[in-house]
């Protein structure tokens, strides 16, 4: 019979360091990556793409519920695309609501995500806070849920997600947890109760994610891990912004434009001007009008930017730069 990795769901094997899966020695319980960034931090990427329309049929066929998770500074159509294919029962989980300002209710962020999906059942938690983690165990044992699919893009927060939930239950935590992509690489069946079972899924790959075009070490240090405070700017015609050193936002209009950062507390913003400075224009361009809209780098945090607004933004990949109806 073959032994699974407890962190990552892969078949167990001594033959090639390479693949997913090895070990030293095949009585361990977890695979040498997952072992390595649970002891270091190191991050070993296996390219592992999920074929989301195989999993998401083989889900509506079993006839399980689904936990859908979205971390809330990432929110976008894209990423809520998935639940329209579900056909099962849909609970929404969105994570990392310790990264918003304490300002920010939750009824706010479940009304904005109900509106665009029709849902119902949405709950707003932190993992690291175990903020409401207590009320969705609650609510899946009184609806007798029985195997539930936690299903989701990576990085949204899923295995912080069921190691909160496992120490909701009094059990220890086991699920590996990474800013690496794909760290759950198979299926992983986790006993929460004795008539509850959480079934852990490969997280989909985001290719409009900033993590998909920078090292897991350079993503690692730009991920907000505390509570953000929001900074405002006025940018002036003819001025630009630097966010970080990777990201070149310039004015395009002959008026002030009012943004409002949400990202990692520590990333710079550099404001200058924009005339004979080619500072980061050697990256993609892209134009971005808006009118009281959010402006979201994919996998780092979002601009809010008030009224009406005709950016030309410089990033590593253009993808990476989405608008959105304004979340806050």
């Amino acid at each position: 019979m073959n032994k699974i990795c407890e962190g990552c769901g892969s078949i167990l094997q001594t033959e090639n360091e390479e693949k997913e899966g090895f070990v030293l020695d095949i009585n361990h319980d977890y695979c040498l990556r997952c072992f390595k960034m649970i002891n270091y931090g190191e991050s070993k990427i296996i390219n592992k793409e999920v074929d989301r329309t195989s999993l998401i049929k083989k889900i509506n066929n079993s006839k399980n519920s689904v936990i859908y998770v979205l971390d809330i500074l990432n929110i976008s159509d894209e990423l809520l695309k998935p639940i329209k294919e579900i056909t099962n029962k849909v609970y929404i989980v969105l994570t990392k609501k310790d990264l918003l300002p304490k300002s920010v209710k939750d009824e706010k962020l479940i009304n904005y995500v109900y509106e665009r999906t029709l849902v119902k059942d949405i709950f707003v938690v932190s993992s690291t806070k175990n903020y409401n983690i207590d009320n969705l165990k609650r609510t899946l044992e009184k609806n007798n849920e029985r195997e539930v699919y936690i299903l989701g893009y990576t990085n949204q927060g899923k295995s912080s997600l069921i190691n909160s939930l496992l120490e909701a239950s009094g059990k220890n935590k086991s699920l590996t947890i990474s800013t690496t992509l794909n760290t759950t690489l198979e299926e992983i069946k986790v006993k929460l109760t004795d008539k509850l079972t959480l079934i852990d899924t490969p997280g989909f790959v985001d290719n409009k994610s900033i993590l998909s075009y920078v090292k897991p070490s350079t993503y690692k240090s730009l991920v907000p891990k505390k509570e953000i405070k929001p900074k405002v700017h006025t940018l002036k015609p003819e001025f630009m912004i630097i966010l970080g050193n990777i990201i070149r936002i310039e004015n395009n209009t002959s008026n002030e434009v009012n943004l409002i950062f949400y990202f990692k507390n520590e990333i710079s913003l550099e404001k200058m001007r924009s005339i004979r400075n080619n500072k980061l224009k050697e990256n993609e361009k892209v134009n971005i009008k808006t009118n009281n809209e959010d402006i979201i780098v994919e996998g780092l945090g979002f601009i809010k930017v008030v009224g009406t607004s005709n950016l030309d933004i410089y990033s590593i990949n253009k993808d990476i730069i989405l608008k959105r109806d304004k979340l806050i």
